[in-house]
């Protein structure tokens, strides 16, 4: 949603800046008497409504029943995040918590995700998610093909990274181990440093010059492996957490949420749509989940290896988090585990 077309007086920013803020610490509706007592404006409770009802007016702010106080709307936070947010630094202390939490490294890239999400989880009180890399874009230096049945073969990478990532490709016919093995060997012949399309392309130039027996076959695992790949993993860590927020207190509404994760392609787009993004993406409401799962906010962030993005992650919870923490979590997150990719 677009804000850059409203225009506030200095008192508005003010005014809905602490209405926002106490809303963030108590998810509650804010009168204009809190307001008055808590920010220290210098302005009167009927002064504080007049604003309030001006706000209310533009869309700013809502007023959920007659007799209550307002609640900003999904475009008040969007202007709040988009002109009026404060970055909030990490303490030393969860700094150094999450570098210790990452120090632990494994060739597993599962654990070393999952790691990396219940870190995030944690700290911020709300579930967080992570997507792993795809061999679409990673950058490989040992590929083996293993037969586990007819029609069923596991891959076994090992990126640049150190990352080892096994998966399951099933094909409409049977190759004996025997030509797996000298598959795997030509590709461990010819991988420098490529990625999984790089080294399609190179099967197919090869393929019009030298029409090797096995390159068909060959030819057929990677596109196999590139549709798997396309799908995409995400892991989710702190879905609990939500249950204790008053936004998921309604049935229906955690319902949609869990089954959101569970699905897991909405989520999986706002992810990739991130990782060809720079920095923070910060989604309010309908703009993340769309009207399917109101109420919730998300805020995440690419993870980058030695040369490019390599996944992202960040935190999903209700629309009253308190985002400069959420920011300054996924950020600092998102900068170690980049940093333990390097150094594998």
């Amino acid at each position: 949603m677009d804000t850059k077309h409203i225009d506030l007086s200095e008192r508005s920013r003010e005014i809905l800046k602490a209405i926002i803020h106490s809303y963030i610490n108590d998810a509650e509706p804010v009168g204009s008497r809190t307001v008055a007592n808590k920010a220290g404006l210098g302005l009167s409770p009927a002064t504080i409504r007049n604003v309030m009802a001006d706000l209310e007016d533009i869309g700013l702010l809502f007023q959920p029943h007659s007799s209550a106080g307002r609640l900003p709307t999904e475009t008040g936070l969007r202007y709040y995040v988009d002109f009026l947010l404060e970055k909030e630094d990490l303490s030393w202390g969860d700094q150094v918590a999450i570098e210790k939490g990452l120090m632990f490294r494994s060739a597993d890239l599962v654990v070393t995700l999952k790691r990396a999400v219940q870190l995030l989880a944690a700290f911020s009180g709300h579930a967080a998610v992570v997507s792993a890399p795809k061999l679409t874009y990673d950058r490989l230096i040992h590929f083996e093909f293993l037969r586990i049945r007819s029609g069923l073969i596991l891959v076994v990478s090992v990126s640049d990274t150190g990352m080892v990532q096994n998966r399951l490709v099933q094909i409409d016919y049977d190759i004996s181990e025997e030509k797996l093995e000298k598959i795997s060997q030509y590709l461990s012949d010819k991988l420098v440093h490529m990625c999984v399309e790089e080294l399609r392309f190179m099967i197919i130039e090869e393929l019009k010059e030298e029409k090797r027996v096995f390159d068909v076959l060959l030819e057929d695992l990677l596109d196999q492996l590139n549709m798997s790949n396309d799908q995409g993993e995400v892991f989710i860590e702190g879905k609990l957490n939500l249950l204790d927020k008053p936004e998921f207190s309604n049935i229906s509404r955690i319902r949609a949420i869990l089954q959101t994760f569970e699905e897991k392609k909405t989520l999986l787009t706002l992810l990739d749509r991130c990782l060809k993004s720079s920095g923070v993406q910060i989604y309010i409401g309908s703009e993340g989940f769309g009207n399917e799962v109101p109420g919730c906010g998300m805020v995440l962030a690419p993870y980058a290896g030695s040369n490019s993005p390599l996944g992202s992650l960040g935190i999903v919870g209700p629309i009253s988090m308190n985002y400069a923490r959420a920011i300054s979590l996924v950020e600092y997150t998102a900068q170690i585990l980049g940093e333990r990719f390097k150094e594998s």
